[in-house]
């Protein structure tokens, strides 16, 4: 027994050791991994509806683009109603929408795709994303900019002219949220915005970070390398969005469809993608805008039917696309016309049911009861909704109240 004891203090004293450096690196590991995730405001996650409109012209008309649903809506005679009943849901979150202040919870000033490629119209479309940002009532409207993407010459100058020609008007913060940039395809552009950014923030006097990034996944080779953009944009990162038509051109489908499975397939990269980074994921753009078939003054009884059977098909498409991705765990929408932006807001508030949330509030406050029992999982919930609870199904129930 005496021989036995200096194994014993040994042993111990070696555990001891490996249990320390066990703790050490642990706390390294833990300190790593936290700062993959993006720490993103609670204000990014409003961009249920991303409203893009050309930064030429008269861009802040976007800012109040609900207060035109009313009068879009009596021109067709149509009414909430009749919409609602088209799609086969309640009117009530449909009117919600429209009971607010008329602001998208996120307005894109567009001088890429949406300006022609001449020097003039590239000079129109800074010139008039300036004046937005600096001089238009935002409200709590999430302030974005497309510049040209990188094979187009202007790139850098949408960028610098932009941003340091709003950095002279007197606001209470910088008037620019984030930049989206379309088409990538390599993670060493991404750095390269970055670092474009970083410079221009150091010389406008604002903080390091203070210019959020997002990019648009528009081509095959994008969806392929999701994660290394995704690492290239750092804690810059506040939302990665999902752009059909180019991708469908890509890779050669036949017709551009929502529902497609290799689109679907994309989506779903994407998804996984921004979950990884906490940050969120943006659905595509449904094309067939609510617009009527004829236009102008006398239309016959025949033409009118016609206006309202085709932006009735559009409206109910743009909601359906807008479940569809909402389904998959898409956290916004593209969109560029009002109807569109009010039916995707309606999409997410039927999605997120207020009596939805009141279950959720009781059933994070039973799993507290039970683990303040000493209990780990519980079965919680009432009748057909019961169901086991554990720490998991407790941390999803509150990402889905946040994102409420």
């Amino acid at each position: 027994t005496s021989s036995s004891a200096p194994e014993t203090v040994v042993t111990e004293n070696t555990l001891a050791a490996i249990t320390a450096d066990a703790r050490r690196a642990r706390a390294a590991l833990l300190a790593g991994h936290t700062g993959e995730r993006r720490d993103l405001p609670l204000r990014y996650w409003r961009q249920q509806v991303h409203f893009t409109t050309p930064a030429s012209g008269t861009p802040a008309k976007a800012l109040t683009a609900l207060r035109a649903v009313p009068r879009l809506l009596e021109r067709l005679d149509l009414s909430v109603e009749a919409v609602a009943e088209h799609l086969g849901v309640e009117p009530a979150p449909l009117t919600s929408v429209l009971d607010g202040d008329g602001r998208p919870p996120a307005v894109l000033l567009d001088a890429e795709d949406a300006v022609a490629d001449t020097a003039e119209a590239a000079r129109q479309a800074r010139s008039g994303a300036a004046a937005c940002f600096a001089d238009a009532d935002w409200g709590h409207t999430l302030r974005l900019f497309r510049p040209a993407g990188l094979a187009l010459d202007g790139c850098i100058d949408d960028l610098t002219h932009v941003l340091t020609a709003v950095a002279t008007h007197p606001t209470a913060a910088f008037p620019i949220d984030a930049i989206m940039w379309p088409k990538v395809e390599h993670a060493d552009e991404i750095a390269w915005v970055s670092g474009l950014l970083a410079r221009l923030e150091d010389h406008l006097g604002l903080a390091s970070g203070s210019i959020r990034l997002q990019f648009l996944v528009e081509s095959a080779r994008a969806v392929q390398c999701l994660p290394e953009l995704a690492e290239a944009a750092g804690t810059r990162l506040s939302g990665i969005v999902w752009g059909i038509a180019d991708y469908s051109a890509d890779i050669g489908l036949p017709q551009i469809r929502n529902d497609h499975p290799a689109c679907d397939w994309a989506r779903c990269a994407l998804i996984n993608t921004a979950g990884a980074c906490g940050v969120p994921a943006i659905d595509s753009m449904t094309l067939n805008y609510p617009t009527p078939l004829h236009r102008g003054q006398g239309l016959s009884a025949d033409q009118r039917a016609q206006n309202r059977a085709k932006v009735l098909a559009a409206l109910a498409q743009v909601y359906q696309d807008a479940r569809h991705g909402i389904d998959l765990g898409m956290s916004g929408k593209w969109v560029g016309h009002p109807l569109q932006a009010w039916l995707v807001l309606a999409a997410y508030r039927t999605a997120l049911a207020p009596e939805q949330l009141d279950r959720d509030l009781a059933d994070i406050e039973a799993y507290r009861r039970a683990v303040a029992g000493g209990s780990g999982a519980a079965i919680i919930g009432e009748g057909m909704n019961a169901y086991m609870a554990d720490r998991a199904s407790d941390r999803h129930v509150r990402a889905r109240l946040r994102r409420a």
